[in-house]
């Protein structure tokens, strides 16, 4: 392993780390285990369900802590913007 990929597998590591300690933080039990369900079954969505997350608490958007209507509810909605249709003419 060279430098750079030690590097790229450094940050990494510090972002689900920072992911992991803003979970903790700003999610109940109950959104974290619902979130750690969607995880297993469907990691991409899991991942951008956390990515924004991630981005509302940095951007302060998020003060208190996310209960899991709120998590099922951002779900739908990351889910509604994945279904789309096709016309074709």
């Amino acid at each position: 392993m060279d430098l750079e990929e030690y590097q790229k597998e450094l940050e990494k590591q510090q972002l689900e780390a920072l992911k992991k300690a803003a979970m903790l933080k700003f999610m109940t039990k109950e959104a974290r285990e619902r979130l750690n369900r969607v995880k297993l079954v469907k990691p991409e969505i899991a991942e951008k369900v956390e990515n924004a997350l991630l981005q509302a608490i940095q951007m302060g958007q998020i003060k208190g802590k996310i209960n899991e209507a709120q998590i099922i509810d951002i779900l739908n909605e990351i889910s509604e913007r994945k279904n789309f249709k096709i016309l074709r003419r």
